[in-house]
């Protein structure tokens, strides 16, 4: 090295001594960043691992819900069971319900802004949720709409009208709807295969539906009584309770009613509603039953299958019309005699009047027994 090397070097060695102080400063950040970084990696690494045990926790106690479900509770086969499953699970699972509407959609192929553009254009359908669309789509489905035309253009405007619940295209719908939507959200295993479902919907099963019993006895008069010496009949108001000891005078009462025609289907030889009920009811014969030292009518139904609410709700009304005005109008004006007196049965009443079915009797029956008052036969009847 030369002189002037020497000189170059001793007049560098300053600006090189700064620079060799910079990098071993920058080394030593980055040793004490890579060791952080080692630190954060380890830390993420436990909480991966705490995750993926929490994971797994909450898989084997799913998979242990569903092995109780399949265990404890019947398997579900009808679109109510379906249905009412979904509305528990839902508000967690599918809170707004766009699950429930893409099966739909699937399931009948129909896109609800597609079919109705001027509602579309105007933004109607982009803050639905499903629940809302998919009353669109069951319009759709099922022609329950009314168009009308927007004057001065070519669009016409929708009005949805209310779908018939009770057809048997509609329940065949909702049934294979929420069995999509039940197997898509990993339920499949608590649904009932087909073969068990049609082995349900060919069961034969007995069907009771309870209503108030009221009569009025008229009784001869106390021949050592003053209040009746006129010869009046005395009128008693009897209540439920008070019918156990006329049971058996009363069912006689009912198999005299019968007529020939009442042999096999009991009151529904006189159905002439809807074709699935006509089907489905096989029988109702009309008896009474004591439930807790109550007297009560009961209709004994013998049913193919189930029933839908709205199917349930046309078989009341049927009874109640029975009741009120056919079977059980003929039947209250006839009397019955007893020791005490004539007894004349109402399986139907103005007021207070209902017909339950047993688990709804269960959970209603709180009604307190009227007062009974005396009455002059001829103010009665």
């Amino acid at each position: 090295m030369g002189l002037k090397d020497i000189i170059r070097a001793v007049r560098e060695y300053p600006a090189a001594h700064d620079d060799l102080e910079v990098a071993r400063l920058e080394l030593r950040q980055a040793q004490q960043a890579l060791e952080k970084s080692d630190q954060d990696r380890e830390s993420l690494s436990f909480e991966l691992s705490e995750q993926k045990d929490y994971t797994d926790f909450l898989s084997y106690k799913a998979e242990a819900f569903q092995d109780a479900l399949k265990e404890f509770c019947p398997r579900l086969s009808t679109p109510e069971e379906m249905k009412r499953f979904y509305d528990t699970i839902s508000p967690s699972m599918d809170e707004r319900g766009f699950t429930l509407y893409r099966m739909a959609k699937e399931l009948t192929g129909i896109d609800v802004p597609s079919c109705f553009p001027y509602e579309d254009n105007r933004g109607l359908f982009e803050e639905m949720d499903g629940h809302q669309l998919l009353d669109w789509l069951t319009a759709v489905r099922f022609q329950a709409v009314e168009w009308e035309i927007i004057p001065n253009s070519t669009y016409e405007y929708a009005t949805l009208l209310e779908v018939d619940t009770s057809t048997p295209e509609y329940c065949v719908f909702e049934k294979q709807l929420y069995k999509k939507v039940l197997e898509r959200m990993g339920f499949q295993d608590i649904l009932a295969p087909e073969q068990e479902v049609s082995a349900i919907e060919d069961k034969t099963t007995e069907l009771k539906l309870y209503s108030p019993l009221t009569a009025d006895l008229y009784m001869e008069p106390d021949p050592d009584s003053q209040e009746h010496a006129d010869g009046t009949e005395l009128l008693v108001d009897l209540y439920g309770e008070d019918l156990t000891a006329y049971k058996k005078i009363i069912l006689q009462a009912i198999k005299d009613e019968m007529l020939p025609e009442m042999e096999e289907q009991g009151l529904m030889f006189a159905f002439s509603g809807s074709g699935t009920l006509s089907e489905k009811v096989l029988s109702l014969f009309p008896t009474v039953e004591e439930v807790d030292g109550v007297l009560c009518g009961a209709a004994v139904c013998q049913v193919k299958g189930s029933l839908t609410p709205a199917e349930l709700t046309e078989l009341k009304d049927f009874c109640t019309s029975q009741y009120a005005d056919s079977w059980g109008e003929g039947y209250a004006q006839r009397p019955r005699h007893t020791e005490d007196g004539e007894l004349y049965v109402n399986f139907w009443q103005d007021n207070n009047f209902s017909i339950l079915t047993k688990e709804e009797l269960e959970t209603t029956r709180t009604a307190s027994r009227p007062l009974r008052q005396p009455k002059r036969g001829g103010e009665a009847r």
